[in-house]
């Protein structure tokens, strides 16, 4: 019998991953399963939903399910179900009733008030099925609330509804959800609003231009220590399969602290599952710090610096010209 199920769960639990890989399941057996999610959702794109982790898929929206055939269809998978208003809700439950075509829901339970959303108080109404998604706070205890973060604080008043990813939300426990307490110092891999992190990152690339070329593509990891980002690192896949360390950025405030040799060591431990060498192109007066964490130099682009760049680029009173490459054997 056709059920209505609601998986929930706090920000960073994998619910979009979960629901992709449940739609994969399905068309592995052959089937067809419909994924959906609420048009003001737009972080992914116009008709696409995303996670994290890198997986994504098509959909269609919510608002579209009148104009849609589902009698070839095996399951309806909803994203962002928090987001369903109640006559949304109670058109899922008329689809699993009337057509017998189960229904899986994917979302939040609470706004980042600690408050229910419409979507998922009528799904906690009236689901067949419940279930929820874990993840954990900082401190290791189970994740339930949605904080949201701006200016390295948890902000405790505003609208409901703001889109934002890890740049803006972070999962807490509710001790430190209450307490308005972030993690003392963690390395989050940012997904969405990479923009925002853009005056760091001009820190150590001065083109805006040239970081526009390879943010969107890369994976940005941020250091943050009691909320705020203190430094961050962008590395990208190149053509030959190795990946690229693009840029590594400090706060000029937080600078001779260890928090780029940090970022260094997060990246030697995440990316061996992806690659064995890890290049990076950088000036002379940059070679001795990546050389100290077993960089060795590769190669030499010959005024690159000069040809990329508008204005000159000084170091230690010098114009630099070239760019020095290193790998690092992972």
């Amino acid at each position: 019998m056709a059920k209505l199920y609601f998986r929930y769960g706090a920000m960073g639990s994998s619910k979009t991953a979960n629901a992709i890989m449940v739609q994969y399941n399905y068309q592995e057996r052959g089937q067809n399963a419909l994924m959906l999610k609420p048009r003001l959702d737009n972080r992914d794109g116009d008709r696409r939903v995303g996670s994290r982790s890198g997986l994504y898929a098509p959909c269609r929206f919510v608002e579209e399910l009148d104009d849609i055939d589902l009698t070839a269809c095996d399951c309806v998978i909803v994203d962002e179900a928090q987001f369903l208003t109640k006559a949304q809700v109670q058109r899922l439950v008329d689809i699993v009733d009337d057509m017998g075509i189960p229904v899986i829901c994917y979302g939040l339970r609470a706004d980042f008030q600690g408050n229910l959303f419409e979507g998922s108080h009528w799904l906690m109404a009236w689901a067949d099925s419940i279930e929820e998604i874990k993840t954990v706070c900082w401190c290791g205890r189970k994740a339930i609330m949605n904080a949201r973060v701006s200016g390295g604080k948890v902000v405790r008043s505003g609208e409901q509804i703001v889109l934002g990813g890890n740049e803006s939300y972070v999962a807490l426990c509710r001790r430190h959800w209450a307490r308005g307490e972030l993690a003392p110092m963690e390395i989050r891999r940012i997904s969405a609003g990479k923009a925002t992190y853009m005056p760091l990152l001009l820190e150590a690339d001065p083109s805006r231009e040239m970081i526009e070329t390879y943010l969107d593509a890369g994976e940005l990891y941020a250091l943050m220590v009691d909320g705020q980002t203190c430094a961050v690192a962008v590395v990208i896949e190149r053509e030959d399969g190795a990946w690229e360390i693009k840029n590594l950025a400090v706060a000029p405030v937080m600078r001779g602290k260890g928090y780029a040799a940090r970022l260094l060591r997060h990246l030697f431990k995440v990316l061996p599952a992806h690659c064995d060498r890890l290049y990076v192109g950088t000036s002379a007066g940059n070679v001795p710090f990546y050389e100290h964490f077993g960089f060795v130099r590769d190669g030499v682009i010959e005024g690159f610096f000069e040809t990329h760049y508008p204005e000159p680029i000084i170091e230690n009173g010098c114009v630099v010209k070239d760019m020095i490459i290193l790998v690092k054997k992972l």
